[in-house]
């Protein structure tokens, strides 16, 4: 009986002290986890990108104007083990957030927010080299340049460069890259009446708005031109860079890329 017991503990026995290496050496282990806190989607999409093990991000993705959200005494919370605060500069209830928890200034790390593909990965660059992160970046870029063939190669099969276009500037980056013809530019104030004359005089082929603060949508109108309102911060259906891209595709008739 002792006979058949002895075999079966030592395997036991190997399999635990196995166990406990992998478990004591894994980059799991929460005190080597990267923990980051991001204002919103875009900046935590951007973090995600760099290579962070858990993006906590304060502005809920259902939010039409995320910048305008203002923090809750739950969001303190958020920042207890965090290593960074990640934000775009422009999120006021974030400085506000860092005095109330004692959150040292030195670890909020702001991050230009524009969706030029050249642009995002200079972002998450610089958030890895800050969270030492480089090889998961790297992977992530890959990625992301597979993805954006794929979309300028649709671009071209849709022939976006002979397209006409008048875009809100806050989308003017990436209407650029794609490869449109931009004829004007409008800005995210109300426009006024002969400023919508002037514009629709134009004859654009499409207007190209910003889904979080639109205006175009009467250019649209009175010019009886294709109307497309893109997305700047990633969504409950386009949470990550790459699908964000790929969801501005889609809207912009991109078909390879429809759901």
């Amino acid at each position: 009986m002792n006979a058949l017991k002895k075999p079966a503990l030592s395997r036991l026995c190997f399999f635990l002290t196995i166990l406990g290496f992998l478990l004591s050496t894994s980059p799991t282990n929460a005190e080597d986890r990267i923990i980051v806190v991001a204002s919103t989607s875009w900046t935590g999409a951007i973090a995600e990108a760099a290579g962070a093990d858990e993006v906590r991000i304060l502005a809920p993705f259902e939010l039409k104007h995320p910048t305008e959200y203002d923090y809750r005494p739950s969001d303190i919370a958020q920042l207890r083990s965090a290593r960074l605060l990640i934000y775009g500069g422009y999120e006021p209830f974030v400085k506000k957030l860092a005095i109330a928890a004692g959150f040292p200034q030195e670890r909020l790390i702001a991050v230009l927010t524009t969706n030029d593909p050249d642009n995002l990965k200079k972002q998450a660059r610089l958030l890895s080299e800050i969270m030492e992160t480089q090889k998961r970046e790297a992977a992530w870029e890959k990625a992301f340049d597979r993805a954006l063939a794929d979309i300028q190669k649709q671009a071209k099969e849709n022939k976006i460069s002979q397209k006409r276009v008048l875009v809100q500037k806050h989308q003017l980056s990436l209407v650029k890259w794609l490869g449109f013809d931009v004829i004007g530019v409008f800005n995210a104030d109300e426009l006024s009446p002969n400023k919508l004359m002037e514009y629709a005089m134009m004859k654009p082929d499409m207007v190209i708005d910003n889904f979080h603060n639109p205006q175009g949508k009467p250019i649209a109108e009175i010019a009886k031109c294709d109307y497309v309102a893109l997305i700047n911060f990633p969504s409950a259906n386009a949470r990550t860079l790459i699908e964000l891209l790929k969801e501005n595709a889609r809207r912009l008739g991109m078909k390879k890329f429809d759901k």
